[in-house]
């Protein structure tokens, strides 16, 4: 693409003052489970639709894929996708989904999910407001096999303006194969910092591009832009 990417760094506005998502919700549910795979994204998928059949026929419910700590106590987390990830006491199951949908969301509670031959029994869910915030993070957003970084990013700034969320600064991360429902996808982390309150809602109710039911396009909240390099993004 030949798009001009200087809008990717633009001066701060004043931010509108909203609270909270009226229409999505993260449900983080308690869970026994002593490990799983670092990439666990195919299977943690279908684990989820067997339990909640409707789960990807909601366009606005999403997956978070499951993460622990980069070290810990002399421990570095792994890489290689059939490694290992061993989980604590404190690590959650997060799905967002439409408000709609919780009372069905919590049927998931007392399920015993099969994840690549990992026990995964899922305890009580807890209810998290999905709040605005003026940086957000997607660990995962879906990428051509041919995009480099600039195609990436004008990518992105096509779909945010479709999507009419105002945006001033762009930052791409670490590039990561997932091996998704229908194959490998290749997908690159995410930061979009300077958000108007109110799209950073919209961003986080919508996501970006595809996989939401597999954990891809998935904003969080992010500590700060100053205090991250474009390569530990992710």
């Amino acid at each position: 693409m030949s798009e001009d990417t200087n809008w990717s760094w633009q001066d701060s506005e004043e931010p509108k003052q909203v609270s909270q998502s009226e229409r999505v919700v993260d449900l983080s549910f308690k869970l026994t489970c002593q490990c799983l795979h670092v990439d666990h994204t195919s299977a943690l998928h279908e684990a989820i639709n067997e339990a909640l059949p409707w789960f990807s026929q909601e366009p606005m419910a999403g997956l978070h894929l499951v993460h622990v700590a980069g070290s810990q106590n002399g421990w570095m987390r792994p890489e290689e996708p059939d490694e290992l990830l061993y989980l604590s006491k404190r690590t959650r199951l997060t799905i967002r989904i439409p408000k709609a949908r919780i009372e069905d969301a919590h049927n998931l509670t007392g399920h015993t999910l099969d994840i690549a031959g990992n026990e995964m029994t899922v305890g009580r869910a807890t209810e998290k407001a999905v709040t605005p915030s003026d940086i957000l993070f997607s660990r995962y957003v879906i990428s051509h096999d041919d995009d480099d970084e600039n195609e990436f990013l004008n990518a992105v700034a096509s779909e945010l303006r479709a999507m009419e969320v105002s945006f001033r600064k762009l930052l791409p991360g670490k590039q990561l194969n997932l091996r998704g429902p229908q194959g490998v996808v290749k997908t690159r982390s995410l930061m979009v910092a300077d958000l108007d309150l109110t799209d950073s809602l919209t961003l986080q109710e919508r996501g970006l591009g595809e996989g939401r039911a597999y954990g891809c396009g998935i904003f969080i909240h992010h500590k700060g832009i100053k205090t991250v390099k474009p390569d530990d993004a992710g």
